[in-house]
């Protein structure tokens, strides 16, 4: 807001106090108190209840007798007096509002045309505990709560370095919600750091309640299903991706955080590859772009076989396949569709549903359907199987949203390939290759370093390079300091 058009405080604080009450609509919780001291100095206390509790200043202040009547320093000497560290001093109505709504005490002084305001923010949040999205078996077990103030103090215990770059920016026309902008100075691109500035001041005054908002209007691109920024609840991860060049926005009152740019190869990665040994990570890593091609191509790959090309299925393997679908009155597509909607309605009923009952649901609900659904004839047997297992392969991959994107893309390669055979299978791998490689996430390539190739990066990408061989960071965030020992 323009401070041309903002109120001044007073120096009559009945006056302030009236503005700042009718700035807020005379709400209920505002508290006012007013303190006297002996030389007829009078301070005003104004908090929000619930949200500020400032009893351990009060409780200072009162201890004494009086206050210096010099107008001109009592602001500071008030600091002092109370042994603050974290205050600022507001010189508008609105300014004095801002600061109530975020959590400040402000306390008002007859005769004094300036406010402080303190930090005083006493708001309920969770302990700090592992995020349930995000298990390891190994490492930090460490998760963000909502509180942004604890959530920055995380990721501090984890990197302690003066490097580490904090900014904050306002955002809401309503919720005026804080977020926060954590870069590691030297190693992040000042380039990729100042189009997420440029992005975050672009976004209108839309209500942000959770990052994801923010991830909507940060994104390159909003109509593809794929993520192209990384979001995680790790304060370990955010670490790993500063020191990577990589830039972590945070928001107050959300225990999630994005990280971008964000590379398509980064869903099958975990922080936990780095604590175990090479060997076991590397393999842990191709499984898991096995079963994510498989979760992708399987259901289409045994559509365009079996209705198009069953010439390539082996005898035995063929007799079985028709025995069991000979009482199926629909062909493979129709079952294979059929199949994958009721597992998807499964797994989702399974998330909704309380913890208690809701993978029990899962579970006896997959196994109830698929037998009697063999049994009535509507599926063949072969068909549950394959949509079972290619569920199953679902699951290992670590990043919710490109799970997602993988799961719904999965159904057009489906229904390609039951139209076309295997040239519509081939033609879906091509789009989305092609759609992939047209991707970017802030300037970076989304299929790095596959396309475009390069060698150095792509070990590290598909196998998990020794640590002790890992001397550079990755080239892909256009780091400035690109030796992990700190020189260049």
């Amino acid at each position: 807001m323009n401070k041309a058009n903002q109120t001044n405080i007073q120096l009559d604080m009945q006056a302030s106090i009236d503005a700042i009450k009718a700035d807020l609509y005379d709400t209920g919780d505002l508290v006012v108190k007013k303190i006297e001291f002996e030389n007829n100095h009078v301070i005003g206390i104004l908090y929000l209840g619930g949200l500020a509790d400032p009893t351990d200043l009060l409780n200072r202040l009162v201890k004494f007798p009086e206050i210096t009547n010099d107008e001109i320093g009592i602001i500071d000497y008030l600091v002092t007096l109370l042994e603050i560290r974290s205050n600022n001093c507001v010189e508008t109505i609105e300014e004095a509002v801002e600061e109530l709504i975020s959590g400040c005490t402000i306390f008002l002084l007859e005769g004094v045309a300036q406010a402080l305001a303190v930090d005083t923010i006493s708001v309920q949040t969770r302990s700090v505990k592992e995020p349930e999205n995000e298990v390891s078996i190994k490492g930090p077990h460490d998760g963000f709560t909502e509180s942004l103030t604890n959530n920055i103090a995380l990721v501090r215990f984890h990197c302690k370095s003066s490097r580490l770059k904090v900014e904050y920016k306002k955002i809401g026309s309503y919720t005026k919600n804080t977020i926060a902008i954590l870069s590691i100075q030297g190693i992040v691109s000042d380039k990729i750091l100042q189009e997420v500035h440029n992005r975050i001041s672009n976004i209108p005054e839309e209500d942000i309640l959770d990052v994801n908002y923010v991830e909507e209007w940060l994104t390159d691109n909003r109509m593809t299903l794929f993520p192209l920024i990384e979001t995680t609840e790790r304060p370990d991860k955010v670490v790993g991706a500063l020191l990577d060049g990589r830039v972590v926005i945070m928001l107050n009152a959300v225990p999630g955080s994005l990280i971008v740019p964000y590379v398509f190869f980064q869903s099958l990665q975990v922080s936990e590859d780095y604590y175990w040994r090479y060997h076991v990570s590397t393999i842990l890593r191709l499984l898991r772009l096995l079963c994510t091609f498989i979760t992708l191509f399987l259901p289409a790959f045994y559509i365009a076989t079996v209705t198009y090309h069953p010439e390539f299925l082996p005898t035995p393997l063929l007799m079985s396949v028709v025995q069991g679908s000979e009482p199926v009155p629909y062909p493979t597509l129709v079952e294979v569709l059929l199949m994958e909607g009721v597992f998807e309605i499964l797994r989702e009923a399974g998330i909704r549903l309380p913890k208690q009952v809701g993978s029990a649901v899962s579970i006896v609900g997959a196994l109830v359907l698929g037998q009697a659904a063999v049994q009535a004839g509507i599926v063949s047997p072969e068909t549950v199987i394959l949509v079972a297992f290619t569920g199953i392969c679902s699951f290992t991959i670590p990043a919710t949203s490109a799970a997602f994107a993988v799961r719904f893309v999965r159904f057009i390669v489906i229904l390609l390939a039951g139209i076309l055979g295997y040239v519509g299978l081939m033609a879906a791998a091509i789009l989305i290759f092609i759609h992939l490689t047209s991707l970017r996430s802030f300037g970076v390539p989304y299929l790095s370093p596959l396309a475009p190739f390069n060698w150095s990066d792509s070990i590290d990408t598909f196998l998990r390079r020794p640590i002790t061989l890992n001397k550079k960071r990755s080239s892909l965030f256009r780091v400035k300091e690109s030796m992990r020992s700190g020189k260049k």
